[in-house]
């Protein structure tokens, strides 16, 4: 079987996609990764062949501006509406661009396509040119809607009744495209794919949920089609090993936690630092802070702080007593698998979803949006997660039910159904 599995973002947003190549890889099967370019280094550590996808609109998001807009995207404004004004202008730009390497990452077919919901509707229509299963695989549940769960996109203040969620979902899937972007889509088809015109909207012959079904179960109106697999961990290089100063730090006085918002922290990345270190010596911590893509920076940490750029989060969650983080979907998985207690920090809408979904779990207290987060905020939720005897029993409850999931595997084993159903060559 040979798949192509497109995705778009950040690290976050890519790896999990990766993580499914990799376990492909690992059953027998061909597997391409269409990514942002920037992320062909890593895939070839793990050894998938990346095909690059226009990722100009990545430096986007590190724009002053744009991160306000994500920041107070539950909040709307006129700042925040010119900033939208401007993504899409440059979201038209790129966009040609944008289709042309989705189509030329298929020049050699498929036997299916596999992809997340950004660009859904144009890698749709790469499927339907291979005349291949079209698979949506996606980190959140707003593509099968649901009377159970309301949609990760709706406001905070959305009203819970079955009715009120499933018209949650329907609200944004009826969202109209851009109608630029909607011609230079049937341009590309007509032109490009040589497909003649759609009279509808066409469905995903199959939806892969990454996620738990521990942390999200089965809503039981999703059809049969839909399928909640487990969170696809990439594991890291067997090479790997962590600096001498990182385990000398671990290794001396108690464990420390580990403090990250990879490039979410709004304009004001210094201010969260200080904000942090003052948190982390009210409570008299250690903490390791993972500068990512630089969300938070502390220029003068002092010996209780170690700042590092990069370390595997699942070597390092293990060995730390909590986690401090926006809730993106890669991480919080990682701080489940190894059992960790945790403090959320919302940026955007779908993070604070999660978040809400870890507090009602009990690995974690109640979310803080990082815009509102103080030093004293901070300290008093790392006091319960250090503290509080329930966390750390959910935590390690949580640790055994998603480990034993093997998510990335058991979407093999879906993709392998779907693919032998059609007939393609396995």
């Amino acid at each position: 079987m040979r798949a192509l599995v497109y995705a778009w973002g950040t690290r976050g947003d890519v790896q999990p996609y990766l993580a499914l190549g990799r376990a492909l890889a690992r059953a027998g099967h061909d597997a391409v990764l269409v990514a942002p370019a920037r992320f062909a280094p890593l895939a070839a550590e793990h050894g998938i062949e990346l095909a690059p996808w226009n990722d100009e609109a990545l430096d986007l998001m590190n724009r002053p501006d744009v991160r306000e807009m994500l920041a107070h995207d539950d909040q709307g404004g006129d700042q925040v509406e010119r900033t939208r004004r401007f993504l899409r202008e440059e979201t038209f730009r790129l966009y040609g661009a944008q289709l042309d390497d989705l189509w030329r990452a298929a020049s050699d077919g498929a036997d299916v396509v596999v992809h997340s919901q950004i660009s859904a509707q144009a890698i749709g229509q790469v499927a339907e040119k291979l005349r291949v299963p079209d698979v949506w695989a996606t980190l959140y549940p707003d593509y099968a809607p649901s009377g159970y769960y309301p949609s990760p996109m709706r406001s905070p203040r959305w009203p819970r009744s079955r009715l009120a969620n499933r018209l949650s979902h329907l609200r944004y899937r009826r969202a109209r495209p851009d109608p630029r972007l909607r011609a230079e889509l049937d341009r590309w088809r007509a032109g490009t794919l040589r497909l003649p015109p759609r009279r509808r909207r066409r469905r995903a012959d199959s939806l892969l949920h990454c996620f738990s079904r521990h942390v999200l179960p089965p809503a039981p109106d999703w059809p049969s089609w839909v399928h909640t697999t487990g969170f696809w961990n990439l594991p890291r290089r067997p090479d790997w090993r962590p600096d001498e100063e990182l385990e000398r730090f671990l290794a001396v006085g108690e464990p420390p936690i580990c403090v990250g918002f990879s490039s979410q922290a709004g304009n004001d990345p210094a201010g969260v630092g200080q904000r942090v270190l003052r948190a982390v010596r009210r409570v008299g911590v250690r903490a390791v802070v993972v500068t990512g893509w630089g969300g938070i920076e502390i220029p003068d940490p002092g010996p209780d702080v170690l700042v590092v750029d990069q370390v595997p989060f699942d070597w390092l969650f293990a060995r730390v007593r909590a986690v401090v983080h926006p809730c993106g979907a890669g991480t919080f998985n990682l701080a489940l698998a190894a059992g960790t207690p945790q403090v959320t920090c919302p940026f955007m809408s779908e993070q604070m979803w999660w978040a809400e979904r870890l507090h009602r779990l009990g690995v974690c207290p109640e979310p803080i949006r990082l815009r509102d987060l103080t030093a004293e905020s901070l300290a008093a939720a790392l006091e319960r997660a250090l503290t509080d005897e329930s966390v750390r029993r959910s935590a390690a409850r949580m640790r055994e039910r998603v480990r034993s999931e093997g998510g990335a595997d058991a979407a093999v084993a879906v993709l392998e159904r779907i693919v032998g159903r059609t007939g393609c060559p396995q």
